[in-house]
């Protein structure tokens, strides 16, 4: 069995915790931390200097392919930040935290799709009882359910490891202390995804559109982060 390190990456652990996207939003957030890049227009990002020292690879890859000002979707689609990206999911993958897209879907479909048709035609033929079935058929349900989420065990254990050794402090009001000790904010965007935004980040969160999956979220009227409404909005998702 593969030995999970305990020094997984920022982004390794925002891919883990929100996918791709929560792997981009904590690079980004990251880069910004380090003086590498900052929000250039409502919505957009653009460099502020050189490539951080000790850059990860998915944090090069932002950062090389941020060209003027961009959106954070449209820097998360150039083709070098989506190879690091696959990269960054395969070697999670071969660490056993998550699951291969043929392992989510093609398994828990023959389990629920073709299995239960070959006990119906046992059932039919009498070699086995409607009772014995039923709970055949139920069975493989659960197991088809076993196999749907992107992390495995070991990749839930990971996670709730990770948010032990650094937890989210908050005051009365629910908001992210100021200053936690020791918790760097894209680190705290990796594991806590919109909550973890702690407040020497906000305005960058905000104006660089990295609220609802990279679009500018004024323009949608999503909920802010001290979770108040703009007027006339419509809840969004971060």
């Amino acid at each position: 069995m593969t030995a999970v390190p305990r020094d997984l990456s920022t982004t390794d652990l925002g891919y883990l915790n929100g996918g791709a996207w929560g792997a981009v939003r904590a690079g980004l957030v990251t880069l910004h931390g380090r003086g590498g890049v900052t929000a250039a227009r409502p919505g957009g990002l653009s460099r502020t200097g050189g490539l951080p020292a000790y850059a990860e690879p998915l944090e090069r890859a932002l950062f090389g392919a941020l060209y003027g000002t961009m959106s954070p979707r449209e820097v998360a689609s150039r083709r070098r930040v989506r190879q690091a990206l696959a990269e960054q999911r395969e070697g999670l993958i071969g660490l056993g935290l998550l699951r291969p897209a043929w392992r989510r879907l093609l398994l828990p479909a023959t389990l629920v799709l073709v299995l239960p048709l070959l006990v119906a035609r046992l059932v039919a033929a009498d070699l086995l009882g409607v009772g014995v079935g039923l709970l055949v058929v139920l069975a493989f349900v659960g197991m088809a359910g076993w196999f749907l989420p992107r992390r495995t065990l070991s990749g839930e254990r990971t996670l709730r490891d990770a948010r032990r050794r650094h937890p989210l402090p908050t005051g009365p009001d629910g908001v992210p202390a100021d200053h936690p000790a020791g918790l760097d904010p894209g680190l705290a965007v990796a594991l806590y995804g919109t909550a973890g935004v702690l407040p020497a980040v906000r305005q960058f969160v905000r104006d660089s559109g990295l609220l609802d999956g990279g679009t500018w979220s004024r323009l949608l009227g999503d909920s802010t982060l001290d979770g108040s409404m703009p007027a006339g909005g419509a809840t969004g998702h971060a």
